[in-house]
């Protein structure tokens, strides 16, 4: 009767414990799709992560092989379904459109990927409509994957996460940073108005599972005459906050640029740059002319793997917007003096704004390079590239 009575007792107690630890686990699942807390708060463990591009330490890299990048383009373009929304003001009236989009009608993309999955994926993307070259549809999208190919909004999520300004103005150029169990998406903007005075301007939006989104803040506002900050790139490294970016009106041309050269701005705020070139927005120094004597730079995205900064820039005719784009990338040790190969990293032209992800094969002693290629032809697309960078 004693031994019975031991073994009820003891299946009784297992499944009890099975119970806990399945609803525990079912909890948490929950937890992990969902969010409806506050903002500002700490984000919950299930929902923070690694960034991949700044993942473990590696080892000390002193020069890349940059002819050895070897790839043939892909031609097939990645879906992201979605509606684009604008607003146009006309006769002193808003009008609203809406066009429904798949394969065509995006660029810009910036990916942010995850060692292990955050809020279920890891990759996660912010990316710009632009249908048929219309500024009034671009505006910040989100959309997350499993493998980089196959994307999905997220469920739950209201694409776009901030409507354009109405009229001629954009949200456009928008880069995604992780950092500290946020998401954070930035965007630059040339409808702000302070005092009267027509102004560019950066902003950025915060979440802590990629659906629910703060309010916008702004982070910087300059002239809108004789200085920019084209397709902005925000990074974190140690205590440091960097952010690239194209910057136009430069009166005296210079060893890589003739009206478009790149400079960054540091701070130790996320939320606070200033673009001044008395202050530190500081000219990123490159040997050579890479593109030639006929291109110039136009777009960028930075990362940092390790301890090097990889930059791959967009070109286009000389004080051109985006035309016959090619290209190019090049390595830092420290973040401003680059160095470039002499010719494209694939033999596609009329690429635009494009984005990457670096992961280091230290087996190969390689860099892995992720890519998301924007093609201009087709009405605007993007295509998925991977290729590998030699380690001397």
């Amino acid at each position: 009767m004693k031994k019975i009575t031991f073994e009820l007792l003891l299946k009784s107690t297992i499944l009890f414990i099975v119970f806990i630890l399945t609803s525990c686990e079912t909890d948490a699942v929950k937890q992990n799709y969902s969010y409806s807390g506050d903002l500002g708060s700490k984000p919950n463990d299930s929902l923070t992560g690694k960034p991949i591009s700044l993942g473990p330490v590696i080892d000390s890299i002193q020069s890349l092989d940059l002819k050895s990048i070897n790839f043939k383009p892909s031609n097939q373009a990645l879906n992201f379904s979605s509606v684009a929304v604008g607003d146009m003001l006309a006769s002193g009236s808003i009008t609203r459109s809406k066009i429904s989009l798949t394969n065509s009608g995006w660029t810009h993309p910036s990916v942010v990927c995850f060692e292990t999955e955050w809020n279920s994926y890891r990759y996660w993307c912010a990316i710009t409509p632009y249908p048929n070259s219309d500024a009034q549809y671009e505006n910040p999208h989100i959309f997350c994957s499993n493998n980089g190919i196959i994307w999905n909004e997220p469920g739950g999520i209201v694409n776009p996460i901030e409507n354009s300004p109405v009229g001629s103005a954009y949200s456009s150029d928008v880069n995604l940073m992780f950092n500290d169990g946020y998401l954070y998406c930035y965007w630059r903007d040339n409808g702000l108005i302070i005092k009267g005075s027509s102004r560019r301007a950066l902003f950025v939006k915060k979440s802590i599972d990629g659906i629910n989104w703060s309010p916008k803040e702004l982070v910087a506002s300059w002239s809108a005459n004789g200085i920019d900050v084209i397709a902005p790139s925000i990074l974190k490294s140690e205590n440091n906050y960097y952010c690239y970016g194209v910057c136009n009106g430069e009166t005296t041309s210079g060893s890589y640029y003739t009206q478009y050269c790149i400079r960054r701005a540091v701070s130790t705020n996320e939320l606070n740059f200033t673009i001044d070139r008395n202050n530190g927005y500081e000219l990123i120094n490159i040997e050579g002319r890479p593109w030639g004597n006929k291109q110039e730079p136009w777009h960028t995205d930075v990362q940092k793997i390790g301890n090097v900064w990889l930059m791959l820039v967009t070109t286009t005719d000389n004080g051109q917007y985006g035309n016959s784009g090619s290209l190019f990338l090049g390595y830092s040790l420290d973040g401003l003096n680059f160095s470039f190969n002499d010719k494209p990293i694939c033999n596609s032209i009329g690429t635009y704004k494009s984005g990457f992800v670096p992961t280091y094969d230290r087996q190969n002693k390689k860099i892995k390079m992720q890519l998301w290629r924007t093609q201009t032809a087709n009405n605007w697309q993007i295509f998925y590239d991977e290729f590998f960078i030699n380690i001397k």
